[in-house]
């Protein structure tokens, strides 16, 4: 046999390359963010008591956090950076802030976890406009919930670090109807992205470029 054949036969003889379709995580990651969001959206916005809003922590820990991680996972395996990325880095916050209201509000003063908490929502606000510029070029419904992420974002810390209760509920009000809308964008990226490949893409998604024919 010579050398050629030889070369041949052990590169057919190889397993093919990991090749899984992309984007199998995302519905699991957006979903439970969507329903993350309206947990928290929802009493803040005034249309059930806000006490009732202590309940997102439960649903920040067991469905946004978890989901968003596995969903990450999945998409890491699939070579889909941005998702990944996406997912893990929401995932994380989630987890985290629900540590910080469930530990720290408590253990700390009033105005001192105001300052802090208020802080770390601006921080995200940056960091989701960073990303909503790469949602931008997937889809519409993609990039639509970045950028009302971010504003739920801005219009919360700000309420944090207003130092004034009827500003702070002002714009926590604001904030709420903000995070209702955000949680439905995201609810529909997910049901489109579960159920097109059985109904043959029949939701809308408007991709990138727009206004392509």
């Amino acid at each position: 046999m010579s050398a050629s054949a030889e070369t041949n036969t052990l590169s057919d003889d190889r397993p093919a390359s990991f090749a899984p379709q992309a984007g199998i995580g995302l519905p699991i990651a957006v979903g439970t963010f969507g329903f993350s969001v309206l947990m928290l959206g929802i009493p803040n916005a005034g249309l059930i008591t806000d006490a009732a809003a202590t309940i997102f922590i439960a649903v920040a820990f067991g469905t946004g956090a978890f989901g968003l991680f596995i969903g990450g996972m999945m998409e890491y395996r699939a070579n889909n950076i941005f998702g990944g990325t996406f997912a893990l880095f929401y995932s994380a916050f989630l987890l985290t802030t629900a540590i910080m209201l469930r530990v720290f509000a408590v253990e700390m003063e009033g105005p001192a976890f105001a300052a802090g908490f208020g802080t770390w929502l601006l921080l995200w606000c940056v960091f989701t406009f960073m990303l909503s510029w790469a949602a931008w070029y997937i889809n519409m419904p993609a990039f639509l919930a970045f950028v009302l992420l971010a504003l739920g974002y801005l219009l919360f810390g700000l309420a944090n670090l207003s130092g004034s209760a009827e500003t702070a509920a002002v714009l926590g009000t604001i904030g709420g109807w903000v995070l209702i809308a955000d949680g439905l964008v995201a609810w529909y990226l997910s049901w489109a992205l579960a159920v097109n490949p059985v109904i043959g893409d029949k939701l809308p998604l408007w991709p990138y470029p727009y206004g392509a024919s």
